[in-house]
């Protein structure tokens, strides 16, 4: 069909009445899709994904609007990852690509969207699902609000076996909504400092130039680049979002989180980037939000402190105390303030040089005891 033809399809001059008018409305429909046609590609960075790749191919092709490619980027895997992407049920649907080397993930997000040849890109973990109709109202989203350059959708969570175990708050609804850049990177940061996402990393179309260039995700952002990205693109442009769960997010031991065992020390290093960042005066983010970051970063710098004096992990109590002389560097007497009171001793009892000192180590034993005895009192609780 003629782009000539395609936009002589009006409503204007038809007729009215009975079955002309579902005509006229499917003609219109079509004529929007044709002239505004973008393009899709969805993305699956890979590494050692065997248990759950399969899973994650079928909903990415098993759309009801079929994606214009998919793509896996395997980062260096060293099990069946490969051998699964290339079996005859994917054969000529998927296009890979292996990565000698691995290279932490959010390098293989940017070199995943360095490898879409889409307009839109979405970046799918090798552990999550897109629900069947997730593209169809992406799709229809861009037809509503051209404008904006980044989607998403709510997500349900699921367990390693695929099971939901939880679902977004109502009220859900396919209508799209659009917001503000500085909106969005408002409801995102509350989303994650309540445990109450608006979304999370599937679910997410964006537009393939502000990934490459005027966006990327920074290895610099550490644990949390995906938020670091999240809370950057409203700099950029408006934000669609749709409430309905259109993908879902699985927890298991195996994932990204499950596997750090040094948990506060990724988010403490992370949370004092972002006190960097946010300092240089070009956050998106209003003054109220940064303090909420603020405080993040000097929440995990003392737990940080607190389990490297428990464990006796010199380098982890070290590592603590230079976090926190940067914190103070930046922003004098914040985290002084923000500390607890109980907390307060152990700064003052911690060595300098990270080694050992018998009067820190009571203290944070002493405080574990009395964390034990309350969470146990707590659990027969919650029994009664």
């Amino acid at each position: 069909m003629s782009l000539r033809l395609v936009r002589s399809l009006s409503p204007e001059g038809f007729p009215t009445s009975g079955n002309d008018t579902l005509l006229i409305h499917l003609l219109v429909i079509l004529r929007e899709s044709i002239l505004n046609k973008n393009t899709f590609s969805i993305v699956i960075p890979a590494h050692n994904g065997e248990q759950f790749i399969r899973a994650a191919l079928r909903s990415a092709l098993n759309q009801t609007r079929s994606a214009d490619e998919v793509i896996v980027i395997d980062d260096a895997s060293a099990d069946r990852t490969g051998d699964i992407i290339r079996a005859p049920e994917f054969r000529g649907q998927v296009t890979y690509f292996y990565n000698k080397h691995s290279t932490g993930f959010a390098d293989a997000w940017n070199r995943a969207a360095g490898k879409a040849g889409s307009d839109f890109v979405t970046i799918l973990h090798q552990d999550d699902l897109l629900h069947p109709e997730y593209l169809y109202h992406i799709e229809k989203a861009l037809l509503s609000y051209p404008v904006a350059r980044h989607l998403y959708a709510a997500c349900s969570y699921i367990d390693a076996d695929g099971n939901v175990t939880a679902i977004p708050p109502a009220p859900h609804s396919p209508e799209p909504v659009l917001y503000s850049g500085k909106e969005y990177a408002h409801n995102y940061l509350n989303g994650v400092i309540t445990n109450i996402h608006i979304h999370r990393c599937p679910g997410v179309m964006t537009a393939r130039d502000l990934l490459l260039s005027e966006c990327t995700y920074r290895k610099e952002a550490g644990h949390i680049a995906d938020d670091d990205f999240f809370m950057r693109i409203g700099m950029h442009t408006d934000v669609v979002g749709i409430s309905q769960p259109l993908a879902s997010y699985r927890q298991h031991a195996g994932s990204a989180t499950g596997q750090l065992d040094l948990l506060s020390l990724k988010l403490a290093e992370a949370y004092i980037f972002q006190i960097r960042f946010h300092h240089t005066g070009s956050s998106i983010l209003n003054a109220e939000d940064i303090t909420k970051i603020n405080r993040l970063a000097v929440r995990f710098t003392n737990a940080l402190l607190f389990q490297g004096l428990l464990y006796k992990r010199s380098d982890w109590t070290k590592r603590a105390l230079e976090l926190r002389a940067e914190v103070d560097g930046i922003i004098p007497g914040f985290a002084e303030q923000e500390l607890p009171a109980w907390s307060r001793p152990l700064w003052v009892l911690a060595p300098k040089s990270g080694g050992s000192r018998l009067a820190a180590t009571v203290y944070v034993q002493a405080l574990h005891g009395l964390r034990q005895m309350r969470d146990l009192g707590r659990s027969v609780l919650h029994r009664r």
